[in-house]
């Protein structure tokens, strides 16, 4: 198997398990879990999501740098016309698609809690759309991680290594 390729069913299967991880844990802490686990007031998600944002940014962007970057060269690598390369370039334009909801919606706002822009009453809600939105980047992180080991397998089977 190809490094990059290996890079990448690698990236975007952590990527994958990092979004469900996030939005496991960091989705009750913020949103609650019934009576199992309160719900933060929007004074507390004011206080507290800029510092859980570090957290989850230290790990998730340098999984996010290298998911780009292997996804990008397996995808214009594969051969020209190939099963592979259309799984391959499927698998980059869900990314994207991810990307972009992150840049126009995540990334605001995150940049807009460390500004102080949000009072704790819109807090609460921006959080829900944060998440819910969360979910739909997990699911495009999913479908990009079984796209990246259709694409190796595809591969693999081209060189005859499986039959």
């Amino acid at each position: 198997m190809k490094r990059s390729n290996f890079m990448a069913v690698l990236s975007t299967g952590l990527f994958a398990g990092g979004g469900t991880m996030v939005g496991l844990s960091f989705g009750i802490v913020f949103l609650g879990l019934g009576g199992l686990v309160p719900a933060m007031s929007g004074a507390q998600l004011v206080d507290l999501f800029p510092t859980y944002w570090i957290a989850i940014a230290c790990t998730i962007i340098p999984v996010a740098l290298t998911k780009t970057a292997s996804l990008a060269i397996s995808s214009f690598s594969a051969p020209r016309g190939s099963a592979e390369r259309r799984l391959w370039f499927w698998a980059f334009g869900f990314w994207l698609v991810n990307c972009a909801i992150t840049v126009g919606y995540h990334v605001q706002v995150v940049i807009g809690s460390f500004m102080g822009k949000y009072a704790p009453e819109e807090m609460v809600g921006t959080i829900q759309l944060w998440i819910a939105l969360h979910w739909i980047r997990v699911a495009l992180a999913l479908g990009s991680f079984v796209l990246a080991i259709l694409a190796v397998n595809r591969a693999a089977a081209r060189a005859g290594s499986i039959s």
